[in-house]
């Protein structure tokens, strides 16, 4: 029995790790603009991706990403990312708070509603991030910051992650793609924003 517990906690927390690891990915991508170092690993881990996803759609989704960043250089997904989402003179600039696409303005009820559900799980927003809560970069950051202490949240720890998920990043992303792909001069950010997606709908499965 106790071999058979041992080789769950393993099988859990192998789970974890891998949640882990393509919520910071995902939010990599979206945090700031890359710089050379970024860009070079960025490509050494999609190529890997690319064969070794845990399912189809995401090889593929990883797949073309991974041709994105040999079609592409650092300095030029550098600039799509600040037109994209710094620039606020930029007539191409996307929208991430799931307030705005939920309310049609940012610092909406979605705003408080994730404010509520970070205080409920004990946790606030990082000084580093200026952004709302509601923002991508924020949302995947919770997500990790979630994965990490679910031990210490009891039966509360998968329900906010569940909520999370469903309530917030999966519209929000879903949105976003299509803001993205809209945009007919943007070559690495809608790429981006499939691979996120498919990333977030395989992670739906392990909530059923």
């Amino acid at each position: 029995m106790n071999l058979m517990n041992n080789e769950i906690k393993q099988e859990n927390t192998t789970i974890r790790q891998v949640r882990n690891f393509f919520y910071e990915l995902s939010k990599s991508f979206f945090l700031e603009e890359p710089d050379q170092e970024k860009f070079i690993r960025w490509q050494k881990i999609i190529a890997h991706l690319a064969r070794e996803a845990p399912n189809v759609t995401l090889a593929e989704a990883a797949r073309q990403l991974s041709l994105a960043l040999t079609e592409l250089d650092a300095s030029a997904v550098k600039n799509e990312y600040y037109d994209l989402f710094v620039n606020p003179f930029s007539h191409r600039l996307v929208n991430w708070t799931a307030s705005f696409y939920v309310n049609g303005r940012n610092f909406g009820r979605k705003l408080v509603d994730i404010r509520q559900l970070m205080a409920e799980q004990g946790l606030v927003k990082e000084d580093a991030f200026k952004e709302p809560e509601d923002s991508l970069p924020v949302l995947l950051d919770l997500m990790a910051r979630l994965i990490e202490i679910e031990d210490d949240l009891g039966d509360s720890g998968p329900a906010a992650q569940r909520q999370l998920l469903q309530e917030f990043l999966l519209p929000l992303a879903d949105q976003m793609r299509q803001r993205l792909q809209a945009d007919e001069k943007a070559r690495f950010y809608p790429v981006c924003a499939e691979f996120l997606e498919a990333w977030l709908q395989l992670d739906e499965s392990y909530f059923i």
